[in-house]
């Protein structure tokens, strides 16, 4: 299958700041692929370059072969885009700002109402065509932004953390919304940092401070993943004691907080007994546990953060 975007080497600084580090990317048809990482991972910085808004310091983008930097037609014809922040025009009704987002795309009057009533359809906002933007919900606001952004059928839809601030049940029907899209052949390059969210996405790449760590299909990334997580509970200790002494008792190991328990990563091949080590210093109980993208995660940026 060929990629409508293609990233490779991509570099960005900020003064002495390095934002992006010689980034791999790919995204395909029909596809979602996530951005997964935390504020400062780069991931804005990589959305606004395929976007042509920032420029970039090294490294080749293509969109549909060609570098959206130098051609903003591609981009306006190409991407519809969805920042975080919501930028619709809250004094405008539901109904309006999708017009007006169908008229700067330069589409033909005529198509209008068709369009319209298939996003009605879709984002089931019908009810509230005449109500203004600012006064819609935050789970509504991100559905009108998301229908904005499909106003002129795009082939790549670029969302920029489109979920945080939204209440959980707005979070999973907006995903739903996101399956629909990408199964009409519509790619998504979307970022988050939510790590549950990274479920729902065909391929993910993890970053941290501009660096992507890993890059792959979720639940392959999990199956591979060449540890043994141990979870210790945190009684009698509190969570953050009990992190500290494991920390000093095994130097070396990704040793980090998950919710009230405390999760160490042993490498592959490791024959100590961690577990008879750690119960000694007053753990309550300990298990071996499934990893998940958490897990995987935080050992590449723990063992990153001890080079």
């Amino acid at each position: 299958m060929k990629e409508i975007l293609a990233i490779k080497s991509l570099t960005k600084q900020y003064g002495n700041m390095e934002a992006l580090k010689k980034v791999d990317l790919k995204a395909y048809p029909g596809e979602i692929t996530g951005l997964i990482g935390p504020d400062g991972a780069g991931k804005s910085s990589l959305m606004r370059i395929v976007l042509g808004l920032l420029k970039r310091d090294g490294g080749d983008v293509a969109l549909s072969g060609t570098d959206p930097g130098t051609d903003r037609s591609l981009v306006r014809n190409k991407v519809g885009y969805m920042p975080e922040v919501f930028s619709l025009y809250t004094d405008l009704s539901v109904e309006e700002n999708l017009e007006f987002s169908f008229r700067i795309h330069r589409g033909n009057p005529a198509e209008f109402p068709s369009k319209r009533d298939r996003l009605y359809r879709f984002n089931r906002l019908q009810n509230f065509a005449g109500t203004r933007a600012g006064n819609l919900s935050g789970g509504m606001k991100q559905k009108l932004a998301l229908s904005c952004a499909l106003m002129h059928d795009p082939e790549l839809l670029v969302l920029d953390e489109p979920t945080t601030g939204v209440d959980p049940l707005s979070r999973r029907e907006f995903w739903q919304m996101l399956k629909e899209i990408s199964g009409r052949g519509i790619s998504i390059l979307v970022s988050t940092p939510y790590m549950e969210e990274a479920l729902q996405c065909d391929r993910i790449s993890l970053m941290d401070k501009g660096s992507i760590l890993l890059t792959g299909k979720p639940e392959e990334l999990i199956k591979s993943f060449p540890r043994r997580i141990l979870e210790f509970h945190s009684s009698p200790h509190p969570p953050q004691e009990l992190r500290r002494l494991l920390s000093a008792a095994f130097p070396g190991y990704p040793v980090y907080l998950s919710g009230r328990r405390v999760h160490i990563s042993q490498p592959e091949g490791d024959g100590r007994n961690l577990k008879d080590i750690g119960e000694q210093l007053g753990s309550a109980s300990c298990k071996t546990v499934y990893p998940d993208l958490e897990d995987l995660f935080l050992t590449h940026v723990l063992e990153r953060t001890a080079l």
